[in-house]
C-alpha cells in the first residue's frame, strides 16, 4: 500500500511542473486515480495517462496562474467542487440539466455515447420506442422489465435507468470497472455504459462472451458532451478554463489529444 501511495504521489508530481503554495495564485483541479480509460488512470509507472489526463496538462499551462492536482474518488468530486475544496474538476463529465443546477460546466471537450452491453448467450432483443417526453427515441423499457442493469452511480446511465426504465432494477457501483466486474459474475443482466470504455473490455479476453445490445440514442438525459466542472456562478475560474480551451482548440491540441487517446486506441 505505501508503493502504491508513493506511485500515486509521483503522478501527482509529474502531472504539473507548476509549483504546489496554497494561496491565491493557486488553482485546484480535483481529479480521481481510479482507471477509466481512455480518459484516465494511474499507471504501473505511477503517472497520470489518458486523455483527460494530458488534456489537464495542457490546460493548466494555458492558465494564468499555479495549478495543483487534488485527488479524491469520483463520487467526490462535485461535492468536494460545492466545498470548496477544489476550484475545478474533471472525470468525463456529461453535460446535463441537472448537473447544471450544482456546478458550471466549460466549453465540452469530447462527445460520447452509450452502449447497454449483456452475454451474447442472452437472445433478448433490445430495442427502442418514442420516449414518453417526445425527447427521441430510448431504450424499450419492456425489453428490460425485471433485469437488473448496472450503472456507476451518480452517472448520467444512472439518471437514464431512472428516470426510462421503471421496470428494470437499477444497481448502482462506484466504479465502471466494479459495475462489468458484476456482469462477468452474473449479478447483474446488462450494464449500461460509455461506449469509449465498454469497448476496451470487450476486445479483452474477459469481454469475449459479451456484446453492445443496443447503442443507446443521443437523449439530453445522457448529457451534451464532456466538460470541466467549476463551482456555480465562479465566473473567474470558468472564463479561465474557457479561455484555456479556445486556445487548445485553435492551435489543434485538443484535437491531437483526440485522435490519440480516442480514434487511434479503437
Amino acid at each position: 500500500m505505501n508503493s502504491f501511495k508513493s506511485k500515486i504521489a509521483a503522478g501527482v508530481a509529474l502531472i504539473l511542473s507548476a509549483g504546489f503554495a496554497h494561496a491565491e495564485d493557486t488553482i485546484r483541479l480535483g481529479m480521481t486515480p481510479e482507471p477509466y480509460m481512455p480518459f484516465t488512470q494511474i499507471n504501473s509507472g505511477g503517472e497520470w495517462e489518458g486523455l483527460e489526463a494530458d488534456l489537464s496538462r495542457a490546460v493548466c499551462a494555458k492558465l494564468p496562474v499555479k495549478c495543483e492536482i487534488k485527488q479524491m474518488a469520483w463520487d467526490g468530486l462535485i461535492p468536494s467542487l460545492k466545498e470548496n475544496k477544489v476550484d475545478f474538476i474533471i472525470g468525463a463529465f456529461s453535460i446535463t440539466d441537472d448537473r447544471r443546477k450544482v456546478v458550471d460546466f466549460s466549453t465540452p471537450y469530447y462527445t460520447e455515447g452509450t452502449s447497454f452491453v449483456g452475454a451474447k448467450s442472452d437472445d433478448a432483443k433490445i430495442d427502442t420506442v418514442d420516449a414518453p417526453d417526445g425527447s427521441g427515441k430510448i431504450v424499450d423499457p419492456a425489453a428490460v422489465s425485471g433485469k437488473i442493469v448496472g450503472v456507476q452511480t451518480s452517472s448520467v446511465q444512472a439518471a437514464y435507468v431512472a428516470k426510462y426504465l421503471a421496470g428494470a432494477e437499477a444497481k448502482s457501483y462506484d466504479t465502471a470497472d466494479n459495475s462489468v466486474a458484476d456482469l462477468i459474475a452474473g449479478r447483474v443482466d446488462y450494464v449500461l455504459i460509455p461506449d469509449l470504455y465498454i469497448k476496451t473490455f470487450l476486445k479483452s479476453d474477459a469481454g469475449a462472451d459479451y456484446e453492445v445490445k443496443l447503442e443507446v440514442p443521443k437523449n439530453t438525459t445522457l448529457g451534451e458532451g464532456v466538460a470541466y466542472a467549476t463551482r456555480k456562478g465562479d465566473a473567474a475560474t470558468l472564463d479561465k478554463v474557457n479561455t484555456a480551451l479556445a486556445e487548445l482548440d485553435k492551435d489543434g491540441t485538443i484535437k491531437q489529444l483526440v485522435d490519440k487517446w480516442i480514434f487511434d486506441k479503437k
